[in-house]
């Protein structure tokens, strides 16, 4: 038989090679099952940490609304739990402790977790912001008639027993505003601030090894007894895992509903107040009452005067104002008088915006003093005779403000005598500098032809007097955005000075009234020294202001609204400076570009060299030079030289100046500019003047008409009132 030849496989041979693909099979099952297996793990640990974060934050949300409830029951912060059996420990000092879960199911709330779960610390250290005490903190507001304000709390023979959350807000409210101190309950931030409690998960395991379930600052450590972790903390290299609820003051007294509550009784307290005045008024001083309504008719009037006098002065720099800076923006270094006095008089406008606001809101309140007088004396005695309700207005107040307001529209007039005076001359002098330009053109022209038609260089002259055109529009742009960015930068400053200013009135309005006030007490003393008029009205412009911000301090509102309104003036005086900036950018770029177009075109023609002369038909007369000259040629170099100067002034090489013939008449027509914008200023300031003696014309003739309703009654007694007042606080207020 052949070595070669093929035998079948044996069953021995089958049965080795089936076994061998049987176990690679097992391997790779073995191997698939295993990724498998992995990945379901990973899986699995991923949606266990989201699940266990869950869990834990729905914790401690459900351990902050037991707190919150527990408050508005007991009016008071649980205290901690120290010895872990689930009772707050208000004896110990303890800030921080385990959540007290047996004390809060007490009360009748379920904490949703057991005894020694949860991390607590809450404000404790200090009597008037101890959190966790319940105490007579708070009482209604009484009239102060010694200080005529209605912002100091009741004192003796009002009850000291009424103890509601009215108490918890207050203590709430003080430690908001008491500095950090490092017995205070506080957060670990960065920097450090006080809380009203903290709660704390540790999570499910002890992150940083400590022996303490909870991490960092959370744990029991000594050094942390007042301490607890921000909120925002996240895990770090896996060494911290704790979740973290923090309770600031702002967000308890937004809890509690505080504000509302609290002016809730205060209302009532007003009404008691009001009701003590009227009865006074009905037993003892019917006579103080007329004489209330008498004064306070007065003080309107005159403050309605005040304010007449103030429009018309803040008119008039208004009007100034709106022209000084519109000469002042169209016509950049060729106005300095204007771009000078423009910022006085805008001062003197807000100035007399203040005086206005404040003597406004002053007016409003003498009015209703007035109209609340009457009515209470009309109410106390029914025999009370109509002028002595509505008093009449002295007839030579209102003579003061008609002749305020008819002096106002002859100023106006002038005004616009003026500046149609100003326009015709500022016209007449543009004719002669337009006249003048020709003539030094005809002459560059001349020297450059020889007296010939034409010249080899005519295009060179072309280019220059373009170059100067545009040089002289870019620099006024550069100028013009120079100063507005200025301007916008002065505006911002200022709007950025009163934001302060009023944020100081509000936040220490008793230092800002003793500075105030002295400041009034030196600029008086400077205004009595005085001798110039203008720096008089100046001074007493400043005077005015002051006083007007001395009269805002005690309305908040008031204060507020214009601290509001400066901010919001603020934000658009700072969008403005931003676009200056740009501007003043992009034109500084079109500036230096013209420069540089400019010097190259005097370059070009000063260095011409040799060029030719023609005749009108075209052939040559002659050959000029300016410089490389050869016999025969003429050499106009001197002659172009005095006539670039006489066109352009006296550095003509390296810019041409605002001031000589060629750029004259641009700058003369800047000025007109500016004038058709005062004449447009003027114009308004003639329609307004109009208008406002119109309506002082008609306020004149037309007064309002006194009604005091009613007739005599009987009114609530001050213990009647009082007595209200008493059920309201204790009930908690009105809500």
């Amino acid at each position: 038989m052949p070595l070669d030849k093929n035998f079948p496989p044996t069953v021995h041979d089958m049965r080795r090679h089936a076994s061998g693909f049987g176990l690679l099979q097992v391997l790779l099952l073995i191997a698939v099952m295993a990724g498998l297996a992995a990945m379901g793990y990973l899986q699995w640990r991923e949606r266990s940490a989201v699940d266990s974060s869950r869990q834990e934050r729905q914790a401690l949300a459900q351990a902050d609304r037991a707190i919150i409830a527990f408050a508005t029951v007991a009016r008071r912060l649980p205290c901690p739990d120290v010895n872990r059996d689930g009772i707050g420990d208000c004896g110990a000092a303890n800030q921080k402790g385990w959540l007290p879960s047996v004390t809060l199911r007490l009360a009748g709330v379920d904490p949703g977790v057991d005894v020694g779960q949860l991390r607590y610390m809450v404000q404790r250290q200090g009597g008037a912001y101890d959190l966790t005490v319940l105490s007579d903190s708070w009482q209604p507001l009484e009239y102060d008639d010694t200080n005529t304000t209605f912002f100091a709390g009741r004192g003796s023979g009002y009850p000291t027993d009424i103890m509601t959350l009215t108490d918890l807000c207050q203590r709430l409210d003080v430690g908001r505003s008491t500095p950090l101190d490092a017995t205070m309950a506080r957060v670990n931030a960065a920097p450090v601030r006080t809380a009203a409690y903290v709660l704390a998960h540790p999570g499910d395991n002890d992150a940083d090894g400590d022996g303490d379930l909870f991490d960092g600052a959370n744990s029991n450590a000594a050094a942390n007894a007042n301490l607890m972790e921000d909120p925002i903390r996240r895990p770090l290299l896996a060494r911290y895992n704790d979740v973290v609820l923090e309770r600031s003051y702002a967000s308890l007294l937004s809890a509690f509903h505080c504000r509302p509550l609290i002016d809730s009784i205060n209302t009532v307290a007003l009404g008691h107040d009001v009701a003590a005045a009227v009865e006074n008024m009905q037993s003892d001083n019917i006579a103080e009452a007329k004489r209330a309504v008498a004064f306070n008719a007065l003080d309107a009037a005159m403050t309605a005067l005040d304010i007449a006098l103030t429009i018309a002065e803040g008119a008039s720099d208004a009007g100034n104002a709106a022209v000084d800076w519109a000469i002042c923006a169209a016509s950049l270094g060729l106005a300095v008088n204007a771009c000078a006095a423009a910022p006085q008089h805008t001062a003197a406008v807000a100035l007399a915006g203040g005086v206005v606001y404040a003597n406004g809101v002053a007016a409003g309140l003498f009015a209703t003093a007035a109209v609340i007088a009457g009515t209470a004396l009309k109410y106390a005695d029914a025999g009370a005779a109509p002028d002595q309700v509505c008093p009449p207005l002295d007839p030579s107040l209102n003579n003061k403000m008609l002749e305020v307001a008819q002096q106002e529209v002859t100023d106006a007039n002038a005004e616009l005598v003026d500046v149609n005076s100003d326009i015709s001359a500022k016209q007449t002098e543009l004719g002669l500098a337009n006249s003048a330009r020709t003539a030094a053109v005809n002459t560059l022209y001349g020297v450059v032809r020889h007296g010939n038609y034409s010249s080899q260089i005519d295009q060179r002259v072309a280019d220059l007097l373009q170059a100067a055109t545009t040089w002289g529009s870019a620099s006024y742009t550069k100028d013009k955005t120079d100063s507005q960015e200025q301007q916008a930068q002065n505006k911002v400053d200022r709007l950025q000075a009163e934001v302060n200013k009023y944020n100081n009135m509000l936040s220490d309005p008793q230092g800002a009234a003793d500075t105030l006030t002295s400041e009034i007490a030196v600029l008086d003393a400077q205004i009595a020294a005085a001798t110039d008029p203008a720096v008089k009205k100046n001074l007493q412009d400043q005077r005015d202001g002051k006083k007007a911000e001395l009269d805002l301090i005690g309305n908040i509102a008031g204060l507020t609204a214009v601290r509001d309104k400066a901010v919001t003036e603020l934000s658009a005086a700072q969008t403005e400076l931003s676009s200056a900036i740009a501007a003043h950018s992009a034109a500084n770029t079109a500036f230096n570009t013209a420069q540089t177009a400019y010097q190259q075109a005097y370059s070009n023609l000063v260095g011409a060299g040799r060029y030719h002369f023609y005749h009108s038909d075209g052939s040559s007369a002659g050959i000029g030079c300016t410089s490389g000259c050869e016999s025969g040629d003429i050499n106009v170099l001197g002659a172009l030289n005095i006539a670039l100067g006489d066109l352009f002034g006296g550095a003509p090489g390296s810019a041409p100046s605002v001031d000589a013939k060629y750029l004259k008449p641009f700058k003369i027509q800047k000025e007109l500019d500016a004038l058709a914008l005062r004449k447009t200023a003027a114009e308004d300031r003639v329609t307004n003047a109009n208008a406002r003696l119109a309506e002082v014309q008609q306020r004149i003739n037309n007064p309002a008409a006194c009604n005091v309703p009613g007739s005599s009654v009987v009114p609530m007694t001050p213990t009647q009132a009082e007595n209200i007042l008493i059920e309201v606080d204790r009930k908690g207020g009105t809500r």
